[in-house]
Order: C-alpha cells, then sequence, then structure tokens
C-alpha cells in the first residue's frame, strides 16, 4: 500500500458523498411521504385547488374568446372602411363634384364605420391587459394543483410499492433468493477490494490481489468509502437481477384525482414567465393599465 496524502484521500471521499446522496433519494422516501399528508387530505386539497384553477381557467377561455371576435370584428370593419372610402371617392369624381344620394349614403356609411372600429379598438385595448392578467392567474392557480397532484402520486406509488415488496416477502421465493444473496454479496465484497481503478483513486496498490485482507492496512476514510462502493455494487448488482426478470406490466390508468387538464392554447406555458421578480412586475403593470382589477375572492366566486 502506497502512502496516502490528504489530497488523495479528500478527492475520492467527496465524491461518493455526492454518488451516495444521488443514490440513496430513490430508495428514501419522499418529502411527501414523510409530510404527514395523508391521501384523503390531499385529495381534498386538490379538488378545491381544481375548482380554483378550473374556474379562472374557464373565465380566461371566455375571455380570450371574447377578444379574439372583437379582434375579427376590427379587422371586417377596417376592410369595409377602406372599400367604402374607394367607392365614395370615384363616385364623386365621376360626378365632378356632385355629392350625389350615393355618395351621401356612402360617407355615412364610413363614419359609422369608422365609428364602430374606434370603440370595438377601444374595448380591445381594455380587454388585453385584462386577458394577460388573467392568464397569470390562471398560471398561479395551475402550479399548487401541480403540486399537490404530484405529492399524491408520490404517496400513492411509494404505497402500493412497499405492499407490493411486502407481499414478496412472506414468499418461499423470496427466502430461496435470500438464500443466495451472501454468495454473490462476498464476491462484490472481494471484488472491490481488489478493484484496482477504485483503489487507485485511494493511493493503494491491489495487483497482487488482496482481497479485503487490506482493510487492517487502510485508513479510515478509504475504509468507509470502499465500504459504501461494496454497498452501493451490491445494491447495483440486486436491482439488476429483478430488473432482468421483472416482467413488463401495462401502463396502469392513471385515477381521476391525479389527472392533470391539459393545457388551453390561450394559457401561458412554463417557458412563458420564468423569473418570478419579472412576473411579479409585469402583473403590477397589468394591474396599473386595467380599470377593474377584482379581488382574488371575487376572481375565484364569480360567474364568468
Amino acid at each position: 500500500m502506497t502512502e496516502q496524502t490528504p489530497a488523495t484521500t479528500q478527492a475520492p471521499e467527496q465524491e461518493q458523498c455526492t454518488m451516495q446522496a444521488t443514490d440513496n433519494k430513490h430508495f428514501k422516501a419522499t418529502e411527501a411521504a414523510v409530510s404527514g399528508e395523508t391521501e384523503t387530505e390531499l385529495e381534498t386539497e386538490i379538488e378545491q385547488l381544481r375548482a380554483t384553477y378550473l374556474a379562472r381557467r374557464s373565465k380566461l377561455e371566455n375571455v380570450a374568446g371574447r377578444l379574439a371576435k372583437l379582434r375579427k370584428t376590427l379587422g371586417a370593419l377596417q376592410h369595409q372602411t377602406n372599400a367604402t372610402k374607394d367607392a365614395w371617392r370615384q363616385d364623386f369624381v365621376k360626378g365632378f363634384g356632385e355629392q350625389s344620394k350615393a355618395v351621401r349614403d356612402q360617407l355615412k356609411q364610413k363614419g359609422q364605420l369608422a365609428s364602430e372600429a374606434e370603440q370595438t379598438q377601444e374595448m380591445i385595448e381594455l380587454l388585453e391587459p385584462q386577458q394577460e392578467w388573467l392568464k397569470m392567474q390562471t398560471h398561479l392557480a395551475r402550479q399548487p394543483l401541480e403540486g399537490a397532484i404530484g405529492r399524491m402520486a408520490e404517496i400513492s406509488s411509494r404505497k402500493r410499492l412497499m405492499k407490493c415488496l411486502k407481499n414478496m416477502s412472506n414468499s418461499e421465493e423470496m427466502v430461496a433468493l435470500s438464500a443466495e444473496l451472501p454468495r454473490l454479496f462476498k464476491r462484490i465484497h472481494e471484488g472491490t477490494y481488489n478493484d484496482y481503478a477504485h483503489m487507485a483513486r485511494l493511493g493503494i496498490d491491489v495487483s497482487s490481489q488482496p482481497g479485503s485482507s487490506i482493510d487492517p492496512l487502510m485508513d479510515n476514510a478509504s475504509r468507509r468509502w470502499t465500504s459504501e462502493e461494496i454497498e452501493r455494487r451490491q445494491h447495483a448488482a440486486l436491482g439488476k437481477l429483478l430488473m432482468d426478470v421483472m416482467p413488463k406490466a401495462k401502463p396502469v390508468p392513471t385515477p381521476e384525482v391525479l389527472q392533470m387538464p391539459s393545457l388551453l392554447a390561450c394559457e401561458a406555458n412554463e417557458r412563458e414567465y420564468p423569473s418570478p421578480i419579472g412576473f411579479n412586475r409585469r402583473l403590477k403593470e397589468l394591474e396599473a393599465q386595467m380599470e377593474y382589477v377584482p379581488s382574488l375572492d371575487d376572481l375565484d366566486s364569480a360567474q364568468a
């Protein structure tokens, strides 16, 4: 065994800590599973959050539809205005300045169209900030719903997983598998000690294949790192064995309570508001433009 320097020991130890943190996160109970929330409590929360989200989404959809109609109307009015302008000018010059009834009617129609277009444009300008404000409020309502559904899915999945493992542990096949594991684990144990690449990172030469007999010659940090690596390899080997014989199961239908409504075209996507600071700033800008800013209670309780 070569003499170790602090740098030789520190680098692999830090790397292994990172590796262990990555591995263990899959085996430990998730935050949702240890938070104390029950499926019943989450189901109630999801129902409330879903109702709020769907109410806001419905208002947003209605406003987006009305705004689209107004824009379409404005486009038609502008087209009619241009057509009328060309018509009265032609009649006027062809009559050498005579203000015929046709000319007067066309001028009157032009004025009416211009007035309607102006009013429609004003309505669009009033509705545009309201639509984006509703889009943002709908986005805010969707996020906690997604979070609650995610926590519910984690708790339900872990519950089913642990039930399956418990049932398997009581089977004769699991007992037989358990009896065979010590031989496999011992081979991995000795193989790790004889792993030249692993031990070289600790500054240890194992070209003589000494196995675990070198353990007493290792310092505490190297011994701990090697022990953790052995355990990681043993778990990985067991997982690989199980995955190789695991039957392919058909996808389980997602329960209705865990189904997330699909995004509508008028809703904000995840990339539209990447910055919380920018989101709040934009929300304030819109509220400054709006002539009426409903409270969230009014928003969630009033009819669309």
